[in-house]
């Protein structure tokens, strides 16, 4: 990698963005027409499904292919003579396919007009040398909005076909490029000031002697590839496998590319402010478990499946190129030509891939699952190579900028998991076919409350103390291998959490007081959230009344005999849990009215009103099944009303006050596999008395978190006149030799206050 450049100059920077947005936009739309009119030249040429998903994938083979050459001109002679004469080419093109009369002529014309697709090496470092570095992510995601000429490509290309013929569409794409080609040759200007590369021998050095090249080249190939490939083929795969009409595939498939257009934006701005592989690890670690919706054969899981996955590919599109000018910002036209390259690349093979699967099988899930296999692993490589960059990166910002950052990858986080969880609840209950809808209010609390601690969670989690326990806590279960970390968590598990047998060393009392309120809320919520997503259900045999069949997400798992041992275990678990809570706040109530140590330290927000609620959550619930049972119903709609705002106040309540230690509880698990590993590793000894009083991991990680809360403890070299005292840092001694030490230096001051 190569050191950076002095910042760009911000006079015709937005110039720049606008006149490169919007020749990338009418390249675009030229090079997706193509796949947009493919059900046409399909219809046209007789074509199956392996010949029209190779017409729609050739123009993306030259537009990939040529992205590297293209990238490399714009290196040496600058964006303005090279996208000048892209756009002339494209022009040139776009006239030559309405002259073809066969199929083997098209797959020609359809191969030089993808000469449009590398327009974006051009654009990107053509923009990227006009703006300072901390707005490259945000100006290369507006950049990025030119993907709106594939959608205008898609929906908009049938429509025109259908009115004036497909012949008149090509034409006046050609027109369009060469009117833009005059615009761009007369308006644009380079940037002053860039060195340019003297000759082709530096820029291929670039590519072999660069890995992370070669591999935000393969982030791009999944996240821009995914989201070309899905732009050109989605209208045939709706109306093959849905049967939808040319039209509604077509609006659905420019559904998905403006959504993934816009999110583009917001994918470099968030890696402005919290960093590119930071927004990747979200984008892989999204598009793994939504990709395998897209194997649903129902609209609805495929829907949300292709909607969510628009959105993480276009803010994973904005994330890569923050990082290539991060990375390289010598050669940022040569690198981006290889990583837009491989991205085009990515678009080519999915359409031909699906393709051959839905001829020979078909079917078109193992393309989707292959989709995801390749995010994970991408995520883990991302993973390994950026984040200990990110970590440093993100520690030097000033404390302002990195708590705004902080927040911002918290609230993203957060959004992430709820959007996670609307979407298993959608596919969980079979498209909300088995969704209860009185139970909505309950619902959409917890995706509020989901939402809260999330981002409550990942703010705990980046605070530098909780990051280190969080970091090293993995680092070591990692250390220990699977088996290892398996034998040693297994135990831990059972004691710290099952068990809670470190409660019961202070006092069985608190003990069995935890173990109550902790498990009957456990089983409340074990059985509560299932029902209310609708994802499990009962319904009785039609040939016996008596008998109920559970279905756990659809699928029936087990049947049940009415009025049986079993039945009223599974109909009034809620009622155990109950009790086991009342139980529970009784034994606190009784520990806090005796206790002294309690009395002196409690305070009603933060002990009492947790109690007050989970006691009126219980007590409403016991009375719902007193008024069904015993009652013939009175007051039932009453105490369901007041039961359900008690349980909404305690979701809401969860993300903030007490509620929340039960969401911290699990990590302490990776505070034990730290202690055990210091206590088995090097201690670190008084500078003073020579004693061990800590581990040298604990004390190495506490001198590394101290100056990012504040506080600083290194002393300053010993002079000769204290040679006898070479302490270089406070925490070096141990506790009972720091008393003595802050004794010792009042005295002094005393001593010489009195002379």
């Amino acid at each position: 990698m190569t050191s950076g450049l002095s910042a760009p100059p911000a006079a015709g920077g937005t110039r720049a963005l606008v006149l490169a947005t919007g020749a990338m936009m009418v390249s675009f739309l030229a090079w997706a027409l193509i796949g947009g009119l493919a059900p046409q030249f399909a219809a046209l040429y007789n074509l199956n499904a392996s010949a029209t998903a190779f017409l729609v994938a050739v123009p993306v083979l030259l537009g990939s292919i040529a992205r590297l050459p293209v990238g490399m001109l714009t290196d040496r002679f600058g964006g303005r003579i090279t996208f000048t004469a892209v756009l002339l080419c494209g022009a040139a093109a776009a006239w030559l396919v309405p002259q073809t009369s066969s199929y083997r002529e098209l797959i020609g014309a359809a191969f030089l007009l993808g000469i449009a697709g590398s327009s974006f090496a051009v654009g990107a470092a053509f923009v990227s040398r006009w703006t300072p570095p901390e707005r490259q992510g945000t100006a290369l995601g507006m950049y990025g909005l030119g993907n709106l000429g594939q959608s205008f490509a898609v929906f908009g290309g049938p429509v025109l076909a259908a009115a004036a013929g497909w012949t008149t569409v090509f034409y006046s794409t050609s027109v369009l490029l060469l009117v833009f080609a005059v615009i761009f040759a007369v308006f644009a200007r380079n940037p002053p000031g860039i060195v340019r590369p003297s000759g082709l021998a530096p820029m291929i050095r670039v590519l072999m002697r660069e890995p992370v090249a070669w591999l935000l080249g393969a982030f791009y190939f999944l996240t821009f590839g995914g989201f070309v490939a899905f732009s050109i083929y989605l209208p045939t795969l709706l109306r093959d496998q849905f049967g939808l009409a040319p039209a509604d595939a077509g609006f659905r498939a420019a559904g998905f590319v403006v959504l993934a257009t816009a999110l583009r934006p917001v994918g470099g701005w968030l890696a402005d402010r919290v960093g590119g592989a930071q927004v990747l690890s979200w984008v892989f670690g999204g598009i793994a478990p939504f990709a395998l919706l897209l194997a649903w054969p129902e609209m609805v899981p495929f829907t949300v499946g292709a909607l969510a996955c628009a959105a993480l590919m276009g803010m994973g599109n904005g994330a890569v190129f923050k990082l290539v000018p991060q990375h390289f910002p010598k050669e940022t036209g040569t690198v981006t030509g290889l990583v837009a390259a491989l991205g085009g690349l990515g678009g080519f093979f999915p359409p031909l891939l699906l393709g051959v699967f839905r001829d020979a099988f078909g079917v078109a899930w193992p393309g989707f699952a292959l989709l995801s296999l390749v995010a994970v692993v991408l995520g883990v490589a991302n993973r390994r190579v950026f984040a200990g960059g990110e970590r440093t990166w993100r520690l030097a910002l000033p404390s302002l900028t990195r708590a705004k950052s902080d927040q911002i990858r918290a609230g993203t986080w957060a959004t992430i998991w709820t959007l996670a969880l609307c979407a298993s609840i959608v596919v969980g209950s079979r498209n909300l076919q088995n969704f209860d809808a009185a139970l909505v209010v309950y619902t959409f609390a917890v995706i509020v409350a989901t939402w809260g601690v999330v981002f409550h969670y990942t703010v705990w989690v980046q605070k530098p103390p909780t990051e280190v326990y969080w970091r090293r806590g993995f680092e070591l279960a990692r250390q220990l291998g699977p088996i290892g970390a398996l034998r040693r968590l297994i135990p831990l598990t059972a004691t710290h959490i099952v068990g809670q047998t470190f409660i019961r060393e202070r006092s069985r009392l608190r003990w069995w007081m935890h173990l109550l309120l902790s498990w009957g809320t456990m089983l409340a919520v074990a059985i509560t959230f299932p029902l209310v997503f609708g994802w499990i259900h009962f319904e009785s045999l039609p040939n016996d009344q008596m008998t109920y069949v559970t279905y756990v997400f659809g699928f029936p798992t087990m049947s049940f005999a009415v009025r049986t041992v079993t039945s009223w275990l599974l109909f009034h678990g809620l009622d155990i849990a109950a009790v086991m809570v009342l139980a529970g706040i009784a034994l606190s109530l009784w520990r806090r009215m005796r206790d002294r140590g309690a009395f002196a330290v409690q305070t009603f927000a933060m002990d009492f009103v947790p109690l007050l609620m989970l006691f009126a959550i219980s007590v409403t619930g016991l009375a719902l099944t007193v008024s069904a049972m015993w009652l013939r119903g009175s007051f039932y709609g009453f105490l369901a009303i007041t039961h359900a705002i008690t349980v909404i106040a305690g979701l809401l309540y969860a993300p903030f006050g007490k509620f929340f230690h039960i969401f911290q509880r699990p990590a302490q698990l990776g505070v034990k596999l730290y202690q055990d590993a210091g206590a088995a590793g090097p201690g670190a000894h008084c500078a003073r008395c020579g004693e061990r009083y800590t581990s040298a991991l604990h004390l190495g990680d506490l001198k590394q978190v101290l100056p990012q809360v504040g506080f600083d403890y290194s002393m300053p070299a010993p002079s000769a006149a204290s040679a006898n005292e070479p302490l270089a840092h406070w925490q070096d001694l141990c506790p009972a030799c720091k008393r003595r030490t802050v004794a010792f230096a009042q005295l002094r001051i005393k001593e010489a206050a009195r002379v």
